[in-house]
C-alpha cells in the first residue's frame, strides 16, 4: 500500500512537471539578465498614415461618430462599416475615424475624452440599445467582435438618428 501511495505521488509530480507548471530554466542562467516582457496585445507595427483621420458624411449632421482606432489593413472592415453608416444615413451622420497613434490623433482623443480603440456616438461610448424584447447596454471600447458587434453599432447609430431627428431627446 505504501509503495502504491509513493508511486501515485511520483506520478502526480511528473504530471505537474510535464504540464509546464513552474518556470523552465537553463543551466547557469536561471534568473540572470533582464526579464523579457510579454504581452497578449497585438503588435501595432503598421506604419503611421499620412493623415491622422478620415471623414465621411456631413459635419453639420446631428449625429457625430468619433472613432479612435489604428488605420491599417486589419482595420479596413471597421473603416468600411463607418463609411457605410455615413452613406446609409446620408446627411444625418458624420463619422470621423482617427488613428490615435499620430500626434493629431492623440490631441483629438484627449479633446474628446476618449480612449484608444473606442468610439463615441454624440460624445458617449456607452449606449442603451432599445432592442425588443430586451434593451441592452453596449460600451464601444476595444475591438469589434469581442466587446461589441457591427449590429450593435448599426442599432445604436440608427437609434441616435431617430432620436436626433424626431426630437425624441437624448439617450441616457
Amino acid at each position: 500500500m505504501k509503495g502504491l501511495h509513493l508511486l501515485c505521488s511520483l506520478g502526480a509530480i511528473g504530471m505537474v512537471w510535464l504540464a509546464g507548471c513552474g518556470r523552465p530554466s537553463l543551466p547557469g542562467g536561471q534568473l540572470t539578465g533582464p526579464q523579457v516582457a510579454t504581452s497578449v496585445a497585438p503588435e501595432r507595427g503598421s506604419p503611421l498614415p499620412q493623415q491622422p483621420s478620415v471623414e465621411w458624411g456631413d459635419p453639420s449632421a446631428k449625429v457625430h461618430v468619433l472613432a479612435f482606432y489604428v488605420m491599417d489593413d486589419r482595420h479596413k472592415p471597421l473603416m468600411d462599416l463607418f463609411k457605410g453608416l455615413a452613406s446609409q444615413h446620408r446627411g444625418k451622420v458624420y463619422v470621423k475615424y482617427t488613428d490615435y497613434r499620430t500626434p493629431g490623433g492623440q490631441v483629438a482623443m484627449q479633446e474628446a475624452k476618449a480612449s484608444t480603440d473606442s468610439l463615441l456616438i454624440n460624445g458617449r461610448s456607452e449606449f442603451e440599445v432599445q432592442a425588443r424584447p430586451h434593451p441592452y447596454t453596449v460600451t464601444f471600447v476595444q475591438e469589434m467582435g469581442r466587446y461589441w458587434t457591427a449590429d450593435d453599432l448599426k442599432a445604436a447609430v440608427a437609434q441616435a438618428v431617430a432620436e436626433a431627428y424626431s426630437g425624441g431627446g437624448k439617450n441616457r
